[in-house]
């Protein structure tokens, strides 16, 4: 998961170097042993899960097809993405959703409160009040406010895009069912735990949060 850096024109790129996973442990050996312990078997696998986008418009991309896909199965969600973008005209770009009428993206299988989600957010990067790319810029909490101002897009979807398509360092999502039952099982937490008890435990991961979700992600496939 890359940096941000800033240059002397105020855009702001991913740095080319990608913070070693061997540091990200030397960290959390010290800040939480159990969770250090747990992710030894995976080295080398848990960041192989992030693929940072590099475009606003593949940006753009993989937060339609997030919002597309809330509250579907993967299989149901990729036949209507697929849909959508030969309803807006074999590309998927905030403009060209801008111009397919609300009617055809209907059509494609979108509810209407998916349509209107997609309007908002296509209208706010036209306009250019909102730039992707420069979210890499903000700390993580500032860049989901952002986002989540966008209506239809929850915190726990601008988090899932901070740490997937952003690659963002440094997120956990105490909103994820599946994070908050595997940090309360590998502290021996009880089931219920409250969320400001949760976000103090992984804040001793910081600025790695990001790594620390993925582990406990991987953790509960390997239960599967």
């Amino acid at each position: 998961m890359a940096e941000p850096k800033k240059t002397s024109k105020g855009v702001n790129k991913p740095k080319t170097t990608v913070v070693s996973e061997a540091d990200i442990l030397k960290h959390l050996k010290k800040a939480d042993p159990l969770l250090h312990k747990a992710a030894l078997p995976h080295r080398g696998q848990v960041l192989a899960r992030v693929q940072p986008k590099r475009s606003n418009n593949e940006l753009f991309r993989s937060l339609a097809s997030s919002i597309v896909s809330q509250q579907l199965s993967t299989k149901a969600a990729a036949s209507i993405f697929a849909r959508v973008i030969l309803a807006v005209g074999g590309k998927l770009t905030a403009v060209n959703v801008l111009e397919t009428p609300e009617a055809a993206l209907r059509a494609a299988g979108l509810s209407a409160a998916k349509v209107k989600s997609l309007k908002e957010l296509s209208g706010v990067i036209v306009s250019g009040e909102l730039n992707l790319l420069k979210l890499r810029s903000l700390p993580a909490d500032e860049a989901v406010i952002k986002l989540s101002s966008i209506w239809g897009i929850g915190p726990w979807t601008a988090e899932m895009f901070l740490i997937f398509a952003l690659g963002s360092p440094d997120v956990f999502s105490s909103g994820d069912l599946i994070l908050v039952r595997m940090l309360e099982s590998l502290h021996g937490l009880p089931k219920g735990s409250k969320k400001p008890d949760l976000e103090r435990l992984a804040a001793t991961w910081a600025p790695f949060r990001s790594y620390g979700s993925l582990l406990l992600w991987r953790l509960n496939d390997n239960k599967k």
